[in-house]
């Protein structure tokens, strides 16, 4: 009994030790195939408020696409699911912050309103490191996410 404790143990400390040995990890997030299939969710745009659709589609958009995804996986999902994808504008200067690598934008007018949705792909390189899902609606000539008003 005593024996079998030890082993138990040893076998948990060993699992855990792997974990955190580089390459060592299970496939995950970081392959491709790991991006879902589904169209990609924009929210309960037509009967939502504003903030909420944001907030549905911020919080998908960062669920569909982890850290270490390549930036090509990602922006190929986008452009599959009707957005448009290009490099971010370059960073003016004095500006502060971390600039995106990529902007895609998808537009949609509807009962009077132009529903423009954002998603920035920050990186390191190839890979994704966090993506920022952003969502605009507005009505009559307001102006919209980096377009005209």
């Amino acid at each position: 009994m005593k024996h079998a404790r030890t082993i138990a143990v040893s076998l948990a400390l060993l699992l855990g030790a792997c974990e955190t040995l580089p390459g060592a990890a299970t496939p995950g997030m970081s392959s491709p195939a790991a991006i879902p299939s589904t169209p990609i969710s924009l929210g309960d745009w037509r009967n939502a408020s504003e903030a909420a659709t944001l907030q549905a589609f911020e919080q998908g958009v960062m669920r569909r696409y982890d850290a270490g995804l390549p930036i090509a996986a990602v922006s190929s999902d986008l452009r599959r699911n009707d957005f448009n994808c290009g490099a971010a504008p370059p960073r003016a200067e004095g500006n502060r912050g971390d600039p995106p690598a990529q902007v895609c934008r998808k537009t949609t007018t509807a009962n009077g309103c132009t529903h423009t949705w954002q998603v920035h792909l920050f990186a390191d390189g190839e890979a994704l490191t966090r993506p920022r899902g952003l969502y605009d609606r507005r009505c009559g000539n307001d102006g919209l996410l980096g377009g005209p008003g």
